[in-house]
């Protein structure tokens, strides 16, 4: 942090001011690709579009920026565990700098000065892959984006439903696939789905659980905005 900006959030919070996590907040939304992660992401964006309550100040990125698994020039890959890393601290050190220039400009109310951040996957993505749990790089990454407010949301589906969602999707995509595939795209699904919790439980970066069978998305966004169950 700037030697200026520093100076000034440290005055603020010696004078009971805002601090920096007072302006900001955000989340990871995390899950297995039929959890209903992008469906969960436009109803965040309603709500924000539609609560003048709410920041007016918002960043969602879609899981292109920050996910394991990308499109590169044409090519699905998994990005290397040294580049994925960086990615994500790219990410944080972005959020510190948009933070760092509102404690500079001073206390003010959330609404008009608040930022609220959304990634579709991120840190839980992260560990889930590389099983990296104890890595003081990871440590690190938690720390910060906790400082900043960021907290994980693992959107999850009962085995008994994870088929009948990869189906669903297969509809909506209008793909044409075979009984097999159905079938083991779900087993595929479920195994990830499990890898992701457990990662959940060793992290230290707070994490909330919502099962999404009932497929209620406004719902989910307002307990995800508002932290109520």
């Amino acid at each position: 942090m700037p030697k200026f900006y520093m100076r000034v959030c440290q005055n603020f919070i010696q004078c009971g001011g805002f601090i920096l996590l007072d302006l900001s907040r955000g989340i990871m939304l995390e899950g297995v690709s039929c959890s209903g992660k992008t469906s969960t992401m436009y109803a965040l964006k309603r709500l924000f579009a539609t609560d003048l309550t709410l920041e007016r100040n918002i960043i969602m990125l879609g899981e292109h920026y920050s996910q394991v698994l990308n499109s590169v020039n044409g090519e699905l890959r998994n990005h290397e565990y040294s580049e994925h890393t960086e990615m994500l601290f790219k990410r944080v050190e972005m959020l510190e700098q948009l933070h760092e220039w509102a404690c500079y400009l001073g206390g003010y109310n959330r609404t008009s000065r608040g930022l609220y951040t959304v990634f579709e996957r991120g840190l839980l993505n992260h560990t889930a892959f590389y099983k990296d749990y104890k890595s003081p790089q990871i440590k690190e990454l938690e720390r910060r984006f906790a400082k900043l407010g960021i907290k994980e949301i693992l959107l999850v589906v009962s085995d008994g439903l994870i088929e009948e969602r990869v189906r669903l999707r297969s509809e909506q995509l209008k793909e044409q696939r075979s009984e097999a595939y159905f079938r083991e795209l779900a087993e595929n699904h479920k195994k990830q789905q499990n890898s992701m919790l457990a990662s959940a439980e060793k992290m230290s970066l707070p994490c909330r659980i919502i099962c999404t069978d009932s497929m209620e998305w406004d719902k989910y966004a307002r307990m995800i905005i508002c932290n109520k169950d």
